[in-house]
């Protein structure tokens, strides 16, 4: 049903995609078009930071037929039902009861509801499944399964197999007769050793290759940066300690995986273990539980050492939120199917007390209260969710101008836009034409590719403020710029100051603030009517080859 849903949603209008796919999927195009996105930096920075497993899936699928955005649109759909499938096996394995399985299946669709990860259709989307996948491996002993999953770890999402590799090590360490000691079991060893050695190849396949646009960004840099600070395109210092450590890209997540709030019934688990004659069916846990602390403590060591390394892990936060999902959404799956089977159990002897002993009247109100309460249990397990507005949540942006893309997909395909508008992030993915620069690609953790995006930015801010026809002229020669985008109000002095993206590349914006403010006129502004190509209530495009002709007349 929630494949249904996210599906619907993804489809309900045109010019839909997942916020994040609009990085991962566009240069995917060059798939179905090799004359597209050619000598593009954007594209060959996203392709050359994109999991190979994930390019090949894109690529098989346009071998099919399917159009990359076609595709991504499917890929959830398809997601949320294994990975559903890959819980309730995961779970029967912790636990020898089917309703646990399918409680935790219908916890984990609905946590994954609340967030956009897997309907983004991009290698975060893998997270889920393939650590189940895991699991469930490990659980069963079987290398095959481990072994697999950690590969399809490698090819998809790679820093997912930091987390195989700690639980792979600590799979090692049992508690037998109060104290630690190493697992004696051989197949165990088999398992780990060969899970390690797998970890080991496809972690020094991607720390010894480079995507050439290194090297990676220091924290030290990073600190100097206001892309990383309040109002920064990747906000990631806090002033607050507390939030610094439980929210953000440098946070815990932990309200990630207390989403729904129903996945906070997993902290009452232990305490049901310890009274298997209170809660009959704790009997049924396996010694395999054992592994969902484990996971706690390496999901908490690769977040430490995210911190300590930090860009070079890339972010902390992709260590926790997503994985302690899977530990709470499987815990409390097992601790809702034992609360709902005690309290029918004790509604069953309330009823069937023999007579005489207690008033008979008096021995079913208990036994009443406590069906009701197995019943509101379950209840809000499966109803809570639909009362959110929105869910499930997909993150989608919409393309708000389809006359404009219908334009730019007129033009050659080695077009080049120049632009200082948001509305240059649909672009490529829309109209399928390179743009100079957009907010959404400027993702700064590769020095290479930052300062050439930082560049771009400061040139075109110069360009589009400057009242002097040489640097205008300057910047389209210097990238082959073909068309100009300007929104309709590109040139006010308000719009300028409150837009957070471009106040971060000082002096230029401060700058193009002045020309405004001492009421200088910009060369585009003069050239706007007698160079527009396109023209709507909210963009005016502008052709290059004409604006340069303006500026130096035969």
């Amino acid at each position: 049903m929630l494949a249904v849903l996210a599906y619907a949603k993804g489809t309900a209008e045109p010019y839909l995609i997942p916020d994040d796919a609009r990085q991962y999927v566009f240069w995917m195009h060059r798939f179905v078009d090799r004359d597209l996105f050619t000598d593009d930096l954007i594209a060959d920075y996203f392709q050359s930071v994109s999991p190979t497993g994930f390019v090949w899936l894109y690529r098989g699928a346009a071998f099919l037929g399917l159009s990359p955005l076609l595709f991504n649109q499917l890929l959830p759909a398809i997601l949320f039902v294994l990975t559903a499938a890959l819980t309730f096996l995961t779970c029967f394995e912790l636990c020898a009861m089917p309703a646990a399985g399918f409680a935790a299946s219908l916890l984990l669709a609905q946590s994954v509801g609340f967030t956009s990860a897997v309907a983004s259709g991009t290698p975060k989307a893998f997270v889920y499944g393939l650590t189940l996948l895991f699991l469930y491996g490990w659980l069963r002993r079987s290398c095959g399964l481990s072994w697999l999953a950690i590969v399809l770890q490698g090819l998809l999402q790679p820093q997912t197999v930091l987390i195989s590799s700690g639980l792979l090590v600590l799979g090692l360490i049992d508690r037998q007769e109060g104290r630690w000691r190493l697992n004696s079991d051989r197949a165990l060893w088999i398992l780990t050793l060969g899970g390690l050695a797998i970890s080991t190849a496809v972690i020094l396949q991607y720390a010894l290759s480079s995507s050439g646009f290194g090297p990676t960004l220091t924290a030290a840099e990073a600190h100097t940066m206001p892309e990383f600070y309040a109002g920064g395109r990747n906000k990631f210092f806090r002033p607050d300690p507390w939030d610094f450590l439980l929210h953000g890209r440098s946070g815990l997540r932990l309200d990630a995986a207390f989403t729904p709030v129903t996945n906070l019934l997993a902290l009452a688990l232990p305490a049901l273990l310890r009274a298997p004659k209170r809660f009959p069916l704790a009997a049924s846990v396996r010694p395999g539980i054992s592994i969902l602390p484990k996971l706690a403590l390496t999901s908490a060591f690769w977040f430490t050492a995210a911190h300590m390394l930090l860009f070079k892990l890339h972010l902390p936060n992709r260590y926790t939120g997503r994985y302690l999902l899977i530990l709470f959404v499987l815990a409390t799956g097992i601790t809702v199917v034992i609360l709902i089977d005690a309290l029918l159990q004790g509604a069953i002897q309330g009823l069937t007390q023999p007579a005489g002993r207690v008033n008979q009247l008096w021995g079913w109100i208990p036994a009443a209260l406590k069906a009701a309460a197995a019943a509101a249990l379950a209840s809000v397990l499966i109803l809570y969710p639909l009362t959110f507005p929105g869910f499930p949540k997909t993150s989608l942006a919409q393309g708000t101008q389809p006359d404009l893309y219908r334009f730019f997909e007129s033009q050659p395909k080695d077009s080049l836009i120049a632009s200082l508008s948001a509305e240059t992030s649909n672009l490529p993915n829309f109209a399928r034409r390179s743009v100079l620069v957009s907010p959404e690609v400027t993702i700064p953790y590769h020095v290479g590719y930052y300062r050439a995006i930082q560049q771009r930015v400061r040139d075109l801010l110069v360009a589009q403020y400057s009242p002097d026809p040489g640097d205008l002229r300057a910047v389209i020669t210097r990238y082959g710029i073909t068309h100009w985008l300007l929104q309709a109000d590109a040139f006010n002095l308000w719009t300028l100051n409150g837009n957070r993206w471009l106040q971060q590349y000082q002096p230029e914006a401060g700058n193009a603030s002045s020309v405004l403010a001492t009421g200088q006129r910009p060369v585009l502004l003069n050239l706007g009517d007698r160079c527009a190509v396109f023209a709507s209530a909210d963009y005016q495009v502008l052709d290059a080859q004409c604006l340069l002709a303006a500026i130096d007349p035969a």
